[in-house]
């Protein structure tokens, strides 16, 4: 099914959402036990005014704010698009594409409905929205090699003892959703990420000090050049995760994510996990 309503994709989820005059370090908490990439925050009167996501905790974190005493409405972003359940994937897409974000609130008459992710749509609506990837994908392969997918790409490199808020000053500047850390000898030690920020945050009240070397995920899951979409597809599914270092002979080569995938890679992937529960 193609460009389904925004009511189908958001009817079996339950938004977080929490007062304006929740503390960052409470939404964290909240976020970090329910696996969830964003809250919802309302006003006294309990309308929308505002949505906190990982991208917003790694901000407070490079501004070196106190996850206990900093309020929600100090950090989150504000008046947050919204779209209404009647329209489709594509309004969606379209909205996240303008604006440079992952999260859409769906809001009816001032109620809140539900929200919506990136991760929330499916392949061929990925390829629905962008025709032009399609065409694109269609004409070449819809699964491409690791190689080709980072090439170019010169990804943030931190040390174990630099801090998280070295880490997330430099996401900021990039607009980047990751860090890869590395140990004295400039080996792959470890990756930083929003949702370690949301994590971090949520154990400590003044995270910006934390060094790497704790702040970070271990010894992450990398996969190297010859590999292909869907090999690094199914990793992320597999462990749950959005981005995937490439390792080639112990050197970084980059660093992938979700968003580098065309909709017929990621459709090739669940045709594969279809597949696989059909012989089980």
């Amino acid at each position: 099914m193609t460009n389904r309503k925004l009511a189908y994709i958001a009817k079996n989820h339950a938004p977080l959402v929490l007062d304006r005059n929740a503390t960052v370090r409470h939404a964290c908490q909240v976020m970090t036990e329910h696996r969830a990439g964003s809250v919802l925050v309302i006003d006294d009167a309990l309308k929308l005014c505002g949505i906190f996501t990982g991208r917003d905790a790694v901000a407070a974190i490079a501004a070196g704010r106190d996850s206990e005493n900093t309020r929600l409405a100090v950090v989150m972003t504000p008046n947050p698009v919204t779209l209404r359940p009647e329209e489709r994937a594509i309004d969606a897409l379209s909205a996240m594409s303008s604006g440079g974000f992952r999260h859409v609130p769906i809001v009816e008459d001032g109620t809140i409905i539900g929200v919506v992710s990136r991760g929330d749509f499916t392949g061929m609506e990925f390829e629905e929205f962008d025709w032009e990837a399609f065409y694109k994908a269609t004409h070449t392969t819809a699964n491409r090699q690791i190689a080709s997918i980072v090439m170019g790409q010169t990804p943030l490199v931190l040390t174990t003892h630099d801090t998280a808020q070295d880490a997330c000053r430099a996401m900021t500047e990039r607009g980047s959703g990751s860090v890869l850390v590395v140990n004295a000898v400039g080996e792959l030690s470890g990756i930083f990420t929003g949702r370690d920020a949301v994590i971090l945050s949520s154990q400590v009240a003044d995270g910006a000090a934390t060094p790497l070397q704790i702040a970070m995920k271990h010894s992450p899951i990398t996969i190297g050049l010859r590999g292909t979409a869907i090999d690094a597809l199914r990793l992320m599914s597999e462990g749950g995760f959005r981005h995937l270092p490439v390792v080639s002979d112990g050197k970084i080569c980059g660093v992938i994510s979700r968003s580098d995938f065309t909709g017929l890679e990621i459709d090739r992937l669940d045709e594969e996990v279809h597949l696989a529960e059909c012989i089980w």
